[in-house]
């Protein structure tokens, strides 16, 4: 079962989790890696990452949700805060090729069985562009969320058609008395199948999904509480209930820098087993607006990422994509599969996409 710190209500209802990389190519999404952790090492100044979007089905009565839907594709299109956004900032670059509702399609997904989607917060690259789903698709989203878009507030990057002739819910967590894990939780089949958490710290609003996909195994579907592994792991209660293995604790002994991370061994090496603090820390700011509630909900989420119960995928996690991959992919039997197991230290292995840990050389072009 869970763990006890977490408290999860037991039930036997579950709900289908598939998840979508919208970005198809993770290596071509490009941002400024400074804006969101620290420390960046010489050659990963640029991050890349993936962009996830999960369609999540009610087992007992077929109900669709979306939780998140990555960026639209017309960015000619988007708010003109957005459009701004990528004419000042040349390192930021997020073409996409197929959106949402596109791989939605591709899969064999109607648009008009999506009874809901929900943003976990109103972010560009998780809103997409709502108004391609009919209108008796709700609009989801924390109370929290200002909701102005850009004809009211031109800094916004909604858009009107974002809400236009459809049912908006915001889910008001003043309104529930259930904790999942530290979290305000709201039951939102009123089942157990899937919880909506408060986790606020990056933006107003922020939201994530515990997902239980196995009367006891879930899926966490962390959003934007942080941005790549490396700012949620390692911590000692990960170290204690899921130990790093041996290959991997030996070969940070001479891949990760010692010169930019602690603690040291012996002889002078990265000593992966005595780090109890995750490797790469929040940078308070735009990208993380409330920096003690961000480090509040990276700590509690650490509590679930602990749990052999429950996969933790944030929403731009490239570490996870060998081993999970290719996409969509279906996240039900992760457990069965031994996916926690796979991925939960991967980002620290030389060969992962998401290690940058030591300095890269950029060989010139000759």
């Amino acid at each position: 079962m869970a763990s006890p710190t977490i408290r999860i209500p037991p039930s036997t209802a579950t709900v289908s989790v598939t998840a979508f990389d919208i970005s198809e190519e993770p290596s071509a999404i490009c941002i400024p890696a400074p804006a969101f952790y620290t420390p960046v090492l010489p050659g990963h100044e640029i991050l890349h990452l993936p962009i996830f979007a999960f369609l999540i089905e009610h087992t007992a009565t077929g109900r669709r949700v979306m939780f998140d839907l990555g960026p639209r594709k017309d960015l000619e299109n988007a708010a003109p805060a957005v459009v701004e956004m990528f004419k000042t900032l040349p390192d930021v670059a997020i073409p996409i090729e197929r959106d949402v509702v596109e791989q939605l399609q591709d899969h064999g997904v109607d648009l008009n069985s999506i009874n809901a989607v929900i943003w976990s917060h109103a972010h560009y690259d998780h809103t997409g562009d709502v108004s391609k789903f009919p209108p008796s698709t709700d609009l989801v989203y924390g109370a929290a969320t200002v909701t102005d878009t850009h004809t009211v507030n031109s800094a916004s990057v909604l858009l009107d058609s974002d809400f236009a002739g459809r049912k908006s819910v915001p889910i008001n967590f003043d309104e529930t008395s259930l904790e999942i894990g530290g979290f305000k939780a709201h039951d939102f089949f009123g089942d157990g199948s899937l919880y909506i958490l408060d986790v606020p710290g990056h933006l107003k609003g922020h939201i994530c999904a515990l997902a239980r996909v196995t009367p006891d195994s879930f899926v966490f579907m962390g959003g934007d509480a942080c941005h790549h592994a490396g700012m949620l792991r390692p911590t000692s209660i990960l170290h204690q209930r899921a130990p790093c293995p041996a290959d991997i604790l030996e070969a940070t002994r001479h891949s990760v820098s010692a010169a930019h991370f602690t603690p040291l061994d012996a002889e002078g090496k990265f000593d992966l087993a005595a780090r109890t603090a995750p490797m790469l820390d929040f940078v308070p700011g735009m990208m993380y607006e409330d920096p003690v509630a961000t480090a509040a909900s990276i700590a509690l989420i650490g509590a679930f990422d602990a749990s052999s119960d429950v996969l933790v995928v944030l929403a731009h996690d490239w570490s996870l994509v060998p081993a999970v991959g290719p996409f969509p992919t279906s996240l039900d039997a992760w457990k069965a599969k031994g996916s926690k197991e796979l991925v939960t230290w991967a980002f620290l292995e030389e060969s992962n996409p998401a290690f940058v840990f030591s300095p890269k050389t950029v060989r010139p072009i000759s």
